[in-house]
């Protein structure tokens, strides 16, 4: 395998997780207005403008999956079929949303002990995630003593979702 192949395919995984990111960031309605943010939606406004697609979350994550394709195409083109790539790209990335709203969900745990309110931009946009995956089942599940137990619902379906996942992808491959 050539090395320039493979850092290709490492700017490509990058570019991929800027969209993955900017695609949390569209689904859950961040804050426009936060720099990160502010940021991602520069780096994607070129790229929406020449997009047959107007939804934008939809654009964004077909964007992000045409990227992880490409890059497991050129890594691995030699040893499996394209279909099975692109089924690959596609598992592969729902694996990584599905891991960042765990890291996500945990930090903004670790945040409302230590610091909830906080100036910082990066820290804004985990607690705004992080509450509104959470907000859901805070009505359902009471708080017992001021414990939310929240969380530990969230962990346990992301841990289902996540062997499920990983259980079509070895299907797959």
């Amino acid at each position: 395998m050539n090395t320039n192949y493979q850092l290709i395919g490492l700017a490509l995984s990058l570019l991929n997780y800027a969209f993955i990111f900017l695609f949390i960031f569209s689904a859950f309605k961040v804050n426009y207005y936060n720099s990160i943010v502010s940021f991602f939606i520069k780096l994607y406004k070129p790229i929406g403008k020449v997009s047959l697609i107007q939804n934008q979350s939809i654009n964004i994550i077909f964007l992000s999956i045409v990227i992880k394709f490409i890059s497991l195409f050129l890594i691995y083109s030699n040893s499996y079929d394209a279909s099975v790539l692109l089924g690959v790209a596609v598992i592969q990335n729902i694996q990584i949303i599905v891991r960042l709203i765990l890291f996500i969900i945990i930090g903004g745990v670790i945040l409302s002990w230590v610091q909830p309110k906080n100036s910082n931009p990066f820290l804004e946009i985990v607690i705004e995630i992080s509450d509104k995956i959470l907000l859901p089942l805070r009505g359902l599940i009471p708080s017992a003593g001021g414990l939310d137990f929240s969380p530990l619902f969230i962990f346990i379906l992301i841990q289902l979702v996540s062997g499920f996942l990983d259980d079509i992808l070895r299907y797959i491959v």
